[in-house]
């Protein structure tokens, strides 16, 4: 089973996946997408600083 540490950096980079997919299905017509990827790029450094966070305290929900 991976660390902790591991499993964020694997869900990040799944993530920044889905917005290189997301990014390629955006129509100009879309008006909710593009507010959904600003949504998920905060996320994604959400994660990002999870990842590389100190693992020994908890980090404010």
């Amino acid at each position: 089973m991976p660390d902790r540490r591991e499993a964020l950096t694997n869900i990040s980079s799944s993530l920044h996946q889905t917005v290189i997919a997301l990014q390629a299905l955006t129509q100009a017509g879309d008006e909710h997408l593009p507010i959904g990827m600003c949504h998920l790029l905060d996320a994604i450094d959400r994660v990002d600083v999870a990842a590389t966070a100190n693992l020994d305290r908890r980090l404010p929900a």
